[in-house]
């Protein structure tokens, strides 16, 4: 049964998972923005930019030991994609960092992660974090990273996203993704929030882009009036 459910795992990780593994060698475009959203004006507004990547969820023996060429490597040595994403998208607007860590990190190992992401999805898992984000209520504009963990959110953003009140208050997600791109994780935020809140304009960055996405998220801020 085990060796069934490896081998089933490691076959959706090449569409369904970008943080926990490499992505197939095929290359695809990078998601386009998208024009759902609506565009929130820098002036006035105090700004969070909350994000989840592998890197600073897990523990490296030997990170000397990891092939710098491996597709996994930028997703399991700090800085983390989502991580270098959220910290151009801090140099532009100015907010504040809040890394969004669990308390039982995950493995570095691929295989492991893999298993734990996708078990955790199938229970409606919701990990526990170490830190909160102090004076949530005076954030009125949460700039939110994730990478497409099996076609969704992973579970330790919806525990963050459950850990406070989002009334009224605007969610601009940016997602680093593999092939699968940003598949149902829109949707599920959107169910995840109060009908009171509003999702802004979004961002997917496709993995293998991530080096050169600087520019890009520069021209998606501009375009949003930041």
């Amino acid at each position: 049964m085990k060796q069934w459910l490896a081998a089933a795992l490691a076959v959706w990780l090449l569409a369904a998972i970008s943080g926990c593994g490499p992505a197939p060698a095929a290359s695809v475009p990078a998601a386009p923005v998208s024009a759902a959203g609506a565009d929130v004006p820098r002036e006035g507004h105090r700004v969070l930019i909350a994000y989840f990547t592998w890197a600073e969820n897990t523990h490296v023996e030997d990170p000397s030991a990891v092939d710098p060429d491996a597709s996994t490597s930028a997703s399991v040595l700090p800085p983390g994609n989502t991580a270098r994403l959220a910290g151009w998208i801090q140099e532009r607007t100015g907010g504040d960092l809040f890394s969004i860590r669990v308390k039982e990190p995950y493995s570095s190992e691929y295989e492991e992660c893999l298993e734990r992401a996708a078990w955790e999805k199938q229970i409606g898992s919701r990990p526990e974090l170490t830190d909160r984000v102090a004076d949530m209520d005076s954030y009125d504009v949460i700039f939110l990273g994730y990478p497409n963990w099996w076609y969704t959110l992973p579970m330790p953003v919806m525990t963050f996203l459950e850990s406070y009140d989002f009334s009224g208050k605007t969610v601009i997600p940016f997602c680093a993704h593999g092939t699968g791109g940003l598949a149902e994780s829109v949707e599920d935020l959107r169910a995840a929030l109060p009908e009171s809140a509003r999702v802004g304009r979004l961002i997917g960055v496709y993995r293998p882009d991530v080096d050169s996405a600087e520019p890009r998220i520069a021209e998606w801020l501009a375009d949003a009036g930041w």
